[in-house]
């Protein structure tokens, strides 16, 4: 009687240690803070102000995981902008999503999240898409503007769908999203392989940008090369929709020294509109430095320089604004922390 008593109550232990295991969950808060100082000159006028964002966007958010056993695991991802210049924050616009993952199936993610082409302009190039030399700043949409369409880095209502990992460096994603109110019917993948330093992708999208059904489209490919302290990065980007296209190319990459990294980038924008004969172009040239402090606090300094076309209207935001054929230029200098 007392070895099936002790067996018994070693089987319940076990069952005990068993489900604790299963039911593993973890809450992480986690966010950003980038202020600094920028001087903007758009045309003629120049502007100084407090900026933030230089370097990575300040945001505050919490993420979570639970262990539901055998592979699969539930989490989920609350994460919104700050402006710590003036205190402003306190939605989770940047993402807010929930998800079941397994470990041989993939990740199934539902909400508001990034956009499969947003990744590759994002990854690929030198600045990312923060601050005065930020590619984006003649990539997104049109001139550079990210409200040609709302899905051009985010979208609302969305299904997405992740690969596993383990497929020999492959990686990939796939989002559909519902038309609901004005965001747009969207439908959107992303392909690629990153192994022995190479990271290239390939990315698609189609939004219906109005109510009339407009199709605002994007293709792109990205890539990148890390070679001992040298990586280099590139990027082929087009926009359409309608009578509308505009074509990126972009050069960037890193160069480590010591603490820090050299960061240069190229851009070169091409816009045509069929419908009344615009034909125009925008050149952006960057060059900063970031010096590592330790692992979560930076140094940054950046300058940059747009010319256009004698139509050309591209620029770096947060100045005036410019008439066709004016020039805008870039500083800024800031300090980065990560928690």
């Amino acid at each position: 009687m007392k070895v099936q008593l002790k067996a018994l109550a070693c089987a319940a232990i076990a069952c005990t240690a068993t489900l604790a295991a299963a039911q593993q969950s973890s809450v992480t808060i986690f966010g950003v803070l980038d202020v600094g100082m920028q001087r903007i000159k758009n045309g003629s006028k120049s502007l100084n102000l407090e900026s933030i964002d230089g370097l990575q966007t300040s945001r505050i958010g919490f993420r979570g995981q639970e262990n539901l056993g055998n592979g699969l695991s539930a989490s989920f991802h609350l994460e919104g902008a700050i402006g710590p210049d003036v205190g402003a924050g306190g939605d989770w616009r940047r993402r807010a999503t929930v998800s079941l993952a397994s470990k041989d199936a993939g990740e199934l993610r539902l909400g508001r999240d990034y956009t499969p082409t947003f990744w590759n302009i994002s990854k690929f190039n030198a600045f990312g898409t923060n601050g005065v030399g930020a590619a984006s700043n003649l990539v997104y949409g049109f001139d550079g503007a990210s409200g040609t369409a709302k899905t051009v880095i985010r979208s609302d209502n969305s299904i997405g769908y992740f690969l596993p990992e383990g497929l020999g460096g492959v990686y990939g994603q796939a989002m559909v999203a519902a038309g609901e109110g004005s965001t747009g019917r969207y439908v959107g993948a992303r392909i690629g392989y990153a192994g022995a330093g190479l990271d290239v992708a390939l990315g698609v999208s189609s939004t219906d940008n109005t109510l009339a059904g407009d199709k605002f489209k994007v293709i792109n490919l990205g890539g990148s090369y890390s070679i001992g302290p040298l990586k280099l990065l590139g990027l082929y980007h087009v926009s359409k929709q309608t009578t509308r296209e505009q074509k990126n190319y972009v050069f960037g990459a890193h160069y480590a020294v010591g603490s820090g990294i050299i960061r240069a980038s190229y851009v070169n924008a091409h816009s045509r509109n069929s419908a009344n004969g615009e034909d125009y172009t925008g050149k952006l040239i960057a060059l900063g430095y970031v010096h590592n402090l330790s692992k979560r606090t930076s140094l940054y300094a950046t300058a940059s320089q747009v010319d256009n076309s004698k139509t050309g209207r591209f620029l770096i935001p947060g100045g005036s604004a410019i008439i066709a054929g004016q020039d805008s230029s870039g500083l800024e200098a800031g300090i980065y922390h990560s928690f």
